[in-house]
């Protein structure tokens, strides 16, 4: 049995020696699999969780869809369409820079007609009851390709 007590303190000990050698010998002051210090720290206390709903499809009218649950019109994968409308989302932030708009190609993925709107849902995470934070705010209209900001 004192062998394994002493595996196991040895063990570590190795391991604690290693990450505090990490935090004072390496650029990014940490040695990932063994200790990550600035986990908690770079975690934001405020959350966004930006959305489009669609309300029109070329000429045909529809219930408020979320545009993730459309994929047998547009044919992107979900993950794919959630990084073109956070993608989006930041660029219609940034003062609609009609730049990043262009190269984020959001508009040109229904078809032309189609009539869609921006959301943000705000969380504050660091309240105990952070779902009592839940505030859902609309960015923008988006009507024929052609933005209507509410800003």
């Amino acid at each position: 049995m004192k062998f394994y007590k002493n595996f196991v303190v040895f063990w570590t000990v190795i391991y604690l020696a290693i990450a505090f050698i990490g935090r004072f010998t390496t650029y990014h002051k940490e040695v990932f699999p063994f200790f990550r210090w600035s986990l908690y720290s770079k975690t934001p206390n405020k959350v966004e969780f930006p959305f489009v709903m669609v309300t029109k499809i070329g000429d045909s009218l529809i219930p408020p869809t979320n545009i993730l649950d459309l994929s047998y019109i547009h044919h992107v994968s979900a993950l794919d369409m959630n990084l073109n409308v956070i993608n989006f989302y930041k660029a219609v932030s940034n003062n609609l820079n009609e730049s990043e708009l262009d190269h984020t190609n959001f508009l040109r993925i229904l078809p032309s007609g189609s009539n869609f709107e921006l959301f943000v849902k705000t969380l504050d995470l660091s309240k105990k009851e952070y779902l009592k934070t839940e505030k859902t705010t609309k960015v923008c209209n988006i009507i024929d390709n052609k933005i209507i900001d509410f800003d």
